[in-house]
C-alpha cells in the first residue's frame, strides 16, 4: 500500500490516526461506492427513527381522539418500511462491493511490493508467518473499509442531524438531555482500555502467525517429526501458541463485554433522563404528550447509529494491527531494483566478469567475497570449486541480483548488472540451483514456468537432454503427471532433472549450474554432464561445485576458499 507519508515512521510506529489516513489514501478507487454505502446507510437509519417517531406520533394522536383515520398512516409506514429496506439493500450491495474491491487491491499490492523483495527479503521472514500476513490480516484490514469507514460517519451525522431536529422543532432542553448520553456512547465508551485492546490484538496477531508458521512446519516436516517421534511435542508448540491467541481473544472479550455493558446502561439512563425531563417540561405546559412521545420514539432511535460504533471497535483494533504487520513487510525496500534508465546487452554470446567484488551478508560479521576477481569468457564453462560457506553461491546471487556488491562490480556482456533491468537480466542468465522447487502442477506446467509458449516436441527435446524424458514417458500421465506439493511425487534426482530440463528450455546465453548434479547417481551424472557438454556449445557456463571431480569438463577451474580466489587452471580438462 502506498506509504508517502509512513515512509519516515516504521509501520510499528504508526497511531491510530496515521493508519487511518494511509488506508483512505490507498482505498482512492472505493470512495465512490463507499460514498454511496454510506448515503443509504444515512437514509436507511434516518427512516428507522422517523418510522419510530410516526409510530410513536400515531398511537399518541389514536390515544387523544379514537376516531381519528389510521388508514394514511399505516400505508405512509408501510412504504417507509419499504424504501428503507431498499436502501438497505443498496448499502450492503456497496459496500459488499467495496469489501471484494478492496481484498483484491490489498492482496495485489502486497504480492506486488513483496515479489521485487524476492529473495533477499523472503529469507529473512518465515514463510507461515508471511502466508498469515498475505491471507488473515489483508482479511482483517479489508473490515476497515467496508465495515468501519461508513458505520463511523453515520455514528456522526445522524446523531448531530436528530439533535438538531430535536432542538429546532421538539424542545431544545431535550436535545441538551440526550446530547451527553449519545456522545458518551458514541465517542468515550468505545476508547476506553483503548490501550489494553491495542496490545491484545497486537498478541493475537502475532501469535496466529506463530501457529501459522508452526502449522506449516510441522505439515512440512512431517516424515522427521514422526521419524523422531516428535509429535507431541510439536503439538506442545502449537497449543502453547494456539494459548496465545486465547489469551489474547479473552481480553479483547472482557473489554468488548465491558463496554457493550456500560452503554446497555447508557442507553437505559439516556431514554430515562429524556423521559424524566420531558414529563417536567409537559407539567410546566412547555411541551404537550404527543411531543413528548415522539421525542422518547426519536431518542431510542437514535442510540443505534452510535452503537454500532462499539460493534466495530474490536475489530477496528485488529485491522490497525494488522495494517501494521502488513505495511512491516511491504515497506521493507527491496534489495536490488531496476534502474531507471536501464542500458540494454549487447548481441551475441556474454561474457561475465567479476572486478574486485567483495560482499558481506546483511546482518553477517564474516565476509563472504572479498576482492574476488573472475572472468567467464563469452562461450567458455569455468568451473567454481571450494569447500561449503567460500563464497561460490554468492557469485551466483550477485551475477543475478539477488543482492549487489558491497565493493566492486559484476558485468555481464561488458555491462554492470546494476546498469540492466532486471527482467533482462534474469532473462539472459538460466540458473540450476541444488535445491529446485516445484509447483503443485503438471510436469508440463512446471516445465513451461521457463517459456510459457514452448511446444510439446520441445518439452521433450529439453527432457531428454536432461535424460528425463524416458522416465516421463513411462508414467501414466506423460507430462499431464502432477507433481505434487514441493515435487514430492517424483524422487529427488527426477525433481533435480525437470530444474536442468527448465533451464535448458529457457535457453539463456549464460546458464549457471550452481550444485546442479549434486543429487543424481553416477550414471545418470555423466549423462547429464554429457547433455551439458552439448547444450553449452555458444554458451556461458559457470559451473559452481565441491570438488573438482564434481565436473567433467571445463575451459577454467578456478579454486575458491574463504571468500576469495586461491589459484586459477587454464585449459585442463578436469578429471
Amino acid at each position: 500500500m502506498n506509504a508517502p507519508a509512513a515512509a519516515a515512521t516504521p509501520a510499528s510506529q504508526l497511531t491510530r490516526r496515521q493508519i487511518s489516513a494511509r488506508l483512505v489514501r490507498f482505498g482512492r478507487p472505493v470512495l465512490a461506492p463507499l460514498g454511496l454505502s454510506l448515503l443509504c446507510r444515512l437514509a436507511a437509519q434516518t427512516l428507522g427513527i422517523a418510522l419510530l417517531a410516526l409510530g410513536a406520533w400515531g398511537v399518541a394522536r389514536i390515544a387523544d381522539d379514537p376516531s381519528a383515520p389510521i388508514a394514511p398512516l399505516v400505508w405512509t409506514l408501510i412504504g417507509l418500511s419499504l424504501l428503507k429496506g431498499v436502501l438497505r439493500y443498496l448499502e450492503q450491495f456497496a459496500g459488499h462491493y467495496v469489501a471484494f474491491k478492496a481484498l483484491t487491491m490489498l492482496r495485489d499490492d502486497f504480492y506486488a511490493r513483496l515479489a521485487p523483495q524476492s529473495p533477499a527479503g523472503i529469507l529473512s521472514r518465515r514463510s507461515g508467518d508471511l502466508l498469515s500476513r498475505a491471507t488473515k490480516d489483508v482479511d482483517r484490514v479489508e473490515v476497515f473499509f467496508a465495515h468501519t469507514l461508513v458505520p463511523a460517519v453515520a455514528a456522526v451525522i445522524v446523531p448531530v442531524g436528530v439533535l438538531a431536529y430535536l432542538a429546532l422543532e421538539v424542545d431544545p432542553v431535550l436535545a441538551l438531555t440526550l446530547a451527553p448520553f449519545l456522545v458518551a456512547v458514541g465517542a468515550l465508551v468505545p476508547g476506553w482500555g483503548r490501550e489494553s485492546s491495542g496490545r491484545a490484538a497486537m498478541e493475537v496477531r502475532r501469535a496466529r502467525g506463530d501457529v501459522a508458521q508452526l502449522v506449516a512446519e510441522s505439515m512440512q516436516g512431517v516424515r522427521e517429526i514422526l521419524a523422531f517421534g516428535a509429535g507431541e511435542r510439536r503439538r506442545a508448540h502449537i497449543a502453547a501458541a494456539g494459548e496465545e491467541v486465547a489469551g489474547g481473544l479473552r481480553v479483547l472479550g472482557a473489554w468488548t463485554a465491558r463496554r457493550r455493558g456500560v452503554n446497555a446502561g447508557l442507553v437505559v439512563a439516556g431514554l430515562v433522563a429524556v423521559t424524566l425531563v420531558g414529563a417536567f417540561r409537559v407539567a410546566d405546559g412547555a411541551l404537550d404528550w404527543t411531543s413528548l412521545v415522539v421525542a422518547c420514539a426519536i431518542a431510542a432511535g437514535a442510540f443505534a447509529p452510535v452503537l454500532a460504533v462499539e460493534d466495530v471497535a474490536p475489530d477496528l483494533e485488529q485491522a490497525f494491527t494488522s495494517a501494521r504487520r502488513i505495511w512491516e513487510v511491504t515497506d521493507t525496500p527491496p534489495a536490488t531494483t531496476s534502474p531507471a534508465r536501464p542500458v540494454p546487452l549487447p548481441d551475441g554470446p556474454l561474457d561475465v566478469v567479476f572486478e574486485g567484488v567483495g560482499f558481506t551478508y546483511p546482518g553477517a560479521t564474516a565476509t563472504a567475497l572479498d576482492g574476488v576477481t573472475l572472468e567467464v569468457p563469452a562461450g567458455s564453462t569455468t568451473a567454481v570449486v571450494g569447500p561449503s560457506g567460500s563464497g561460490k553461491s554468492t557469485l551466483v546471487h550477485l551475477l543475478t541480483r539477488s543482492w549487489d556488491p558491497s565493493a566492486g562490480r559484476v558485468l555481464l556482456g561488458g555491462v554492470d548488472v546494476r546498469d540492466l533491468s532486471l527482467a533482462d537480466l534474469r532473462r539472459s542468465v538460466a540458473v540450476v540451483g541444488q535445491s529446485t522447487y516445484l509447483f503443485n502442477d503438471t510436469i508440463a506446467a512446471n516445465l513451461r514456468l521457463a517459456r510459457p509458449d514452448a511446444t510439446d516436441a520441445e518439452l521433450a527435446d529439453a527432457c531428454r537432454r536432461a535424460a528425463l524424458h524416458d522416465a516421463i514417458a513411462a508414467m501414466p500421465a506423460g507430462y499431464e503427471t502432477v507433481v505434487g506439493e514441493h515435487g514430492e511425487r517424483l524422487s529427488g534426482g527426477q525433481r533435480q532433472r525437470v530444474a536442468i530440463a527448465r533451464a535448458l528450455l529457457a535457453d539463456a546465453p549464460v546458464l549457471v549450474l550452481d550444485e546442479a548434479t549434486s543429487q543424481l547417481d553416477v550414471e545418470t551424472e555423466a549423462e547429464i554432464q554429457a547433455a551439458f557438454a552439448e547444450a553449452a556449445v555458444g554458451r556461458t557456463v559457470l559451473v559452481i561445485a565441491h570438488r573438482p571431480g564434481a565436473v567433467r569438463t571445463a575451459d577454467r577451474l578456478v579454486r575458491l576458499d574463504a571468500g576469495q580466489v586461491r589459484a586459477v587452471e587454464e585449459g585442463l580438462p578436469v578429471a
